[in-house]
């Protein structure tokens, strides 16, 4: 019965990783996911991932409980990390949204986002859901391997384990993640800008145009047509710009699971 014990506290540690991946992961956290479903798949993901990667975990005795309970917590707040940065991306495509709302002046209609629950410009859970549903169903190649964005998520996790099996609590090791969240929000706000920077263009020239046009002919009365003319304007430059926005939200997946490998393989070291 010891081997079954040894490799059953081993399980709880990969549990406690996954479920706090599954927990912030944007879609499978979402409030419409019921919790018994979330906590499901976290246990048989972790009977998938336990003959793969239990060596790997430190071999922690439960006879020394409060360590145990410290490598639990150490697991749990990895799978955080891990999570949190795939939300940051999500959070892009929402500023990506509220550029675009506040240029088009459409930034007063709000309505509830799903993944987040929280209320966002129209436009920001527009781009969201389209997001969403390339994270669930559209290929893209990571080391020769064509799946879509969730399942290169699962296979970071498998790589996760075996370049930080624990986490370790030091004053380098800290400062090194930190460092990764900084940089981090600076690679949301650079891909926000990357996808809005087209429409956001157009849409300042029309301004631009307007208020030339409206100098010129001041009795046109532009600043009451400005709104519907940026608005129409917006819509039609939008439905233009979907070709090029939808590789754009792609490749953002591939930018942060290259971030994460790179977070693997030298954050751990400091």
């Amino acid at each position: 019965m010891e081997p079954f014990f040894k490799g059953f506290w081993v399980y709880l540690l990969i549990l406690a990783r996954l479920i706090g991946i599954i927990m912030l992961l944007p879609v499978f956290s979402s409030e419409n996911i019921p919790f018994r479903f979330r906590m499901s798949l976290a246990f048989f993901l972790s009977f998938v991932y336990f003959p793969l990667v239990g060596e790997y975990l430190p071999k922690v005795a439960f006879e020394n409980f409060y360590q145990y309970l410290l490598e639990l917590i150490s697991q749990f707040l990895i799978g955080l990390v891990i999570s949190f940065f795939i939300t940051v991306i999500f959070s892009a495509f929402i500023i990506t949204g509220e550029f675009f709302s506040v240029q088009m002046g459409v930034s007063f209609s709000e309505v509830l986002d799903p993944q987040s629950e929280v209320s966002v410009p129209i436009i920001g859970t527009l781009k969201n859901l389209i997001a969403i549903l390339i994270f669930l169903t559209v290929d893209f190649e990571i080391d020769g391997i064509y799946v879509p964005a969730y399942l290169h998520i699962f296979r970071a996790v498998y790589y996760s384990f075996i370049a930080v099996p624990t986490f370790v609590y030091s004053f380098q090791t800290i400062g090194g993640l930190m460092n990764y969240v900084d940089q981090s929000f600076g690679l949301m706000f650079l891909i926000a800008l990357k996808i809005g920077l087209p429409l956001v263009g157009i849409l300042f020239i029309t301004s631009v145009a307007l208020g030339i046009a409206g100098k010129a002919s001041p009795q046109l009365n532009l600043l009451n047509m400005g709104l519907q003319i940026n608005i129409i304007t917006g819509l039609i430059v939008l439905i233009i710009l979907f070709p090029v926005i939808i590789p754009l939200i792609r490749d953002s997946f591939h930018i942060i699971m290259d971030f994460l490998g790179e977070m693997f393989r030298v954050w751990p070291k400091g």
